[in-house]
């Protein structure tokens, strides 16, 4: 009987986030899943597990994405093997905006009340009368502190900078969010986009390889093209659509070695599953390798056409 092995899994960076946590194990080889919660503390203990490699995810109900999903091993040894999980506390942000003081325009008000009760009396003169030394030092003081009240008005009510620099923090805070749901969710996106188009190209080579009776050999190669690409769907764009336009050209030189070997090769190629997956492959080696998202999406939406608007067709296999 082969000995069990213990996974010592411990959360790290936010504490908050360890009572809602769930941690899913999921051995690779057999499928078994096991799913546990931690600790308060972030420490979960997984006992009498088959040494191996396993999927590990991380997940909170608070959030779309997992906070940490990948593959990790499992030794057969006595001690558990520990594997560290960092929480990046900015994935749980929610600030509120912060709270300004109103500012205190009191002093202004005052400074601007008692220059209308000093003037005031000023506004008296008859026509043609004298306007005194001391009148006039009077009116002058007035509109002296009056623009001094209205310079201190403008400081208090348009700060320098920006007017409203809680705002701009919480409106920097939500572009954040949305920036990293944006990746995450364009990354599953290409992903998912990839399994589909893998899986429409496993059934396609199928159904090719039955119609040309090839042999086990043809298969093992043609099958296992496939497989190292769906065994890629995380890689980046400029090595993932490398692979694939390596795997167009394999393609087009098996099914033209298929071809040879039929009675009538001309007839093969034009039967309508082979030539639509010749086409396919075609538009795997025209693209080549590219270097962003948007240059590999539309590879996918071209070899769509190819399958007749649909790729959706290998689920009925």
């Amino acid at each position: 009987m082969a000995s069990k092995a213990a996974f010592d899994i411990r959360l790290q960076g936010f504490p908050a986030a360890n009572r809602e946590t769930e941690i899913t194990l999921v051995n690779q080889v057999t499928g078994v899943s096991v799913k546990r919660k931690p600790f308060l503390d972030g420490q979960l203990l997984v006992r009498g597990l088959d040494p191996g490699p396993y999927e590990i995810t991380v997940a909170h109900p608070n959030l779309v994405q997992p906070i940490d999903q990948r593959i990790v091993r499992l030794f057969p040894q006595i001690a558990p093997t520990r594997i560290p999980v960092i929480v990046r506390p900015e994935l749980f942000r929610d600030t509120p905006i912060r709270d300004i003081p109103d500012a205190d325009l009191s002093p202004v008000q005052q400074t601007a009340a008692t220059v209308k009760s000093t003037v005031q009396p000023l506004a008296n003169k008859a026509p043609g009368e004298v306007i005194r030394a001391g009148d006039w030092n009077v009116l002058v003081g007035a509109v002296a502190d009056l623009a001094s009240a209205v310079l201190e008005l403008i400081q208090l009510v348009s700060p320098v900078g920006h007017d409203h620099p809680e705002i701009a923090e919480k409106i920097a805070e939500v572009q954040g969010n949305i920036r990293r749901f944006s990746e995450s969710f364009g990354k599953s996106l290409l992903e998912l986009r990839r399994d589909i188009e893998n899986q429409n190209l496993r059934s396609k080579v199928l159904t090719v390889l039955d119609k040309a009776g090839a042999d086990q050999a043809v298969r093992d190669r043609l099958t296992g093209r496939v497989s190292e690409l769906e065994s890629g769907l995380q890689q980046t764009t400029p090595v993932f659509t490398a692979k694939l336009a390596a795997t167009g050209i394999n393609l087009q030189r098996e099914i033209n070695n298929l071809a040879l070997t039929q009675s009538n090769p001309d007839g093969f190629l034009a039967d309508p599953d082979v030539a639509s997956l010749v086409q396919t492959a075609t538009r795997y080696v025209d693209a080549g390798g590219q270097t962003n998202v948007e240059e590999e999406l539309g590879t996918y939406m071209r070899t769509t056409t190819v399958a007749g608007g649909t790729k959706f067709g290998f689920v009925k296999r």
